[in-house]
């Protein structure tokens, strides 16, 4: 790994470039074109300071492809969030502005995909960003490599700052789990300094979601994404799970413990705690989470039950106290016999007053009709008879999501799986509950391999504007060319 992979933070009181350590174990209004809400600046509080500055502060963004007839042709695409996505990496090496960046050979790029078959953007910004001296990695998944990831892998691979790996644990395609048949999942995309949307310099860029880089997900399916900007605390952890996954770091199948047992490894220090005002320095608790950002990352693999407490889904809908005001909204690439767990609580739900609706995958092909539950629709049967059990009607529909997304309106009690997470005002969690809104999303499907063996992520949000933008995103989907309701 290159030695100038890494930005620290600097005083509230300068602006200045922040310097740049080893990589090695460190880790306002409008739309521009309809799917980009514009981000969400979170000024520092009374007292403390920005981890990179008054000119630079955390901040927000949600990205989104729409195509109105999903993937239909390349005409119909949506590149919204791939355009956004190289944004990202085209300010680590040149300015809004056209010019390129002086200090442009200090920065990094890290990039972990799954899949990029009819790949039309993104992975060229790769290559021009390593042509102008940024350092360029990228982690691909070994289950699903095509002729455009082979190309970028010749391309990077020819460069001086290019880097591209494929992880493989022998029976495991995975980078940190080791389980048969298990696969690298995640879709995660770090710039150590870049720009906002609105052409504000920024440092610490993290970005994940639901999209891989090819035509069939990146672009003809709804997906989503959230960037957190100058957070220095979520940085320094996500870029050392970054560097655990370029390790092939053996983790034992069970991340979160991982974490747990070496929490210092991803932690601040206990002085930057306090100047800027995050809760914990180490992730004591085996996940991630910035109470600045509001925004927590839940990392797998995970040995995950559906009753020990460490399947985040679960976790979330365990913590509704459901009433005639709780809303739940799911929008799904997949729901497997599997987190069958995950459908009976969502009956348990509705049966107290939650109105529960599902968007899922209308799946066209045979060939992904078998592997995928042998119906139509995206979700197995058995998931479907336990919807029917309920008294009160679980709705259902299909069209073309990608995404792995839940948004929940509820009065919720503290989140029993990270204790660290405070209100959006910052305040402690209740103990009787309070009323707020999440969105949970990421990489990972409702499936049993998503959840226990694969490399995935969870991003878990108590943001209000962040919730706004991906209920839009729901309402779009109603709207779409492919939906219909689904009865069962």
């Amino acid at each position: 790994m290159a030695s100038n992979a890494d930005e620290v933070p600097v005083d509230n009181t300068t602006t200045a470039t922040p310097t740049t350590p080893a990589p090695s174990d460190t880790a306002t209004t409008g739309e521009e074109d309809g799917s980009l809400p514009q981000g969400e600046v979170k000024p520092a509080a009374a007292g403390f300071s920005n981890p990179y500055g008054s000119a630079k502060p955390v901040t927000l963004e949600t990205n989104f492809s729409r195509p109105y007839k999903a993937i239909s042709s390349s005409a119909n695409s949506d590149f919204s969030l791939l355009n956004d996505l190289e944004r990202l990496i085209r300010g680590s090496y040149r300015k809004p502005t056209g010019g390129l960046r002086s200090d442009r050979g200090s920065q990094a790029v890290y990039l972990s995909i799954s899949r990029m078959e009819n790949s039309h953007r993104v992975g060229r910004e790769l290559i021009r960003a390593a042509q102008n001296g940024v350092e360029v990695y990228v982690i691909h998944g070994k289950a699903s490599q095509s002729k455009e990831s082979r190309y970028l892998q010749s391309k990077l691979n020819a460069l001086p700052h290019g880097h591209f790996k494929i992880c493989s644990k022998g029976k495991s395609l995975a980078c940190l789990s080791s389980l048969n048949g298990a696969i690298m999942h995640s879709k995660i995309l770090l710039v150590t300094s870049t720009y906002t949307r609105d052409n504000k310099p920024a440092s610490a860029a993290i970005w994940s979601g639901s999209a891989n880089l090819g035509g069939p997900s990146g672009e003809r399916t709804y997906n989503n994404g959230l960037t957190v900007y100058n957070d220095y605390k979520l940085w320094k952890e996500t870029r050392q799970m970054w560097t655990d996954m370029w390790a092939e770091r053996n983790v034992n199948s069970n991340y979160t413990a991982y974490i747990k047992a070496h929490n210092s490894r991803y932690g601040i220090t206990e002085t930057q705690r306090e100047r800027y005002g995050y809760t914990k320095a180490d992730p004591v608790y085996g996940m991630f989470y910035s109470n600045l950002a509001n925004v927590t990352i839940y990392p797998t693999p995970i040995r995950a039950t559906p009753t020990n407490g460490k399947d985040p889904v679960l976790m979330l809908l365990k913590r509704v106290i459901p009433d005639d005001q709780c809303r739940i909204r799911l929008q799904e690439n997949r729901f497997k016999y599997r987190r069958i767990a995950v459908a009976q609580r969502l009956v348990e739900l509705a049966e107290g007053g939650c109105k529960i609706s599902g968007v899922y995958f209308e799946d066209d092909l045979k060939v992904n009709r078998t592997t995928h539950c042998q119906i139509y629709i995206r979700v197995c049967r058995p998931i479907l008879d336990v919807f029917k059990t309920s008294s009160r009607t679980i709705e259902a529909a299909w069209a073309k999501p990608h995404d792995k997304t839940i948004l929940v309106e509820a009065k919720l009690r503290p989140n029993f799986y990270n204790p660290e997470e405070r209100l959006p005002n910052g305040s402690v969690w209740p103990t009787d509950g309070a009323r707020a809104t999440i969105v949970q999303a990421g990489s990972a499907a409702l499936t049993g391999s998503n959840l226990v063996a694969s490399d995935e992520i969870t991003t878990e949000t108590t943001d209000p504007a962040v919730y706004d933008a991906y209920l839009e995103h729901w309402k779009a989907i109603l709207q779409s060319h492919e939906y219909r309701n689904y009865p069962y």
